[in-house]
């Protein structure tokens, strides 16, 4: 145990000194709450050369697709052969669960899919197995906006009774949200404050009337906009 003390002690003298010279440089620190994904996954249960059906020494057979993953969202089916991920051959169970674990989440990876005698070509966006919420101290100047497109998903899109606002990344703070009539009349306001691990909002629509609105929230001197439908029927 004591051949690691060294060793977290430059670590914790290094996050000082990180942390120092950050308040150092900014006039003004904040602190980013932001998700982190971990693992890239699939999405499949893939089986043994003796689960095979056919005689081939090719490919990893697919036993089982889960639902709301990267490979049922492509339609990746039970009994179908991966041979290969980006031209790379895979033939061993282990050796396809490896390969998938090599890439980072979100890449894009070519599958070659062999399906009842046919071979397919595939590319697919992995997902995540596991994701985390953590913190970062930066200058406020260089901050990533989290009030952008990019960062902010609306769901359910139309919604009926709740409107999600999901972030990938917030500086902790105070936030005004609005919800506006396209013809400019506001409907909703209220202010909410960020604290740790806040990510998500979520807007009551269900005394809302039919139709398309505006959600524009709003921190210091950037605002964000964007449409939403209210749909019941």
């Amino acid at each position: 145990m004591k051949r690691f003390l060294p060793l977290v002690f430059v670590l914790l003298c290094f996050t000082t000194v990180a942390n120092a010279q950050i308040n150092q440089d900014c006039k003004n620190t904040c602190t980013i709450d932001k998700i982190v994904y971990e693992t890239a996954f699939l999405g499949v249960q893939f089986g043994s050369p003796c689960d095979k059906e056919s005689k081939t020494d090719k490919g990893v057979i697919i036993l089982k697709v889960i639902e709301g993953t990267a490979a049922a969202d492509n339609k990746l089916q039970p009994y179908d052969l991966v041979l290969a991920m980006d031209g790379e051959a895979v033939n061993r169970r282990g050796d396809a669960m490896n390969a998938v674990k090599a890439y980072q989440p979100f890449d894009a990876v070519r599958f070659t899919i062999l399906r009842n005698g046919r071979t397919l070509i595939k590319t697919i966006t992995l997902g995540a197995k596991t994701s985390k919420v953590v913190q970062e101290i930066v200058c406020c100047d260089e901050a990533v906006s989290s009030l952008s497109k990019e960062n902010i998903s609306l769901f359910p899109n139309p919604a009926v009774s709740k409107l999600n606002v999901s972030f990938k990344e917030v500086i902790q703070g105070e936030y005004s949200f609005a919800v506006y009539m396209t013809n400019g009349v506001l409907v909703k306001e209220y202010k909410k404050r960020f604290v740790k691990g806040d990510l998500n909002e979520e807007i009551n629509v269900d005394k809302l009337e039919d139709g398309i609105y505006v959600l524009k929230i709003s921190k210091d001197d950037t605002t964000y906009s964007n449409l939403f439908v209210v749909k019941r029927n």
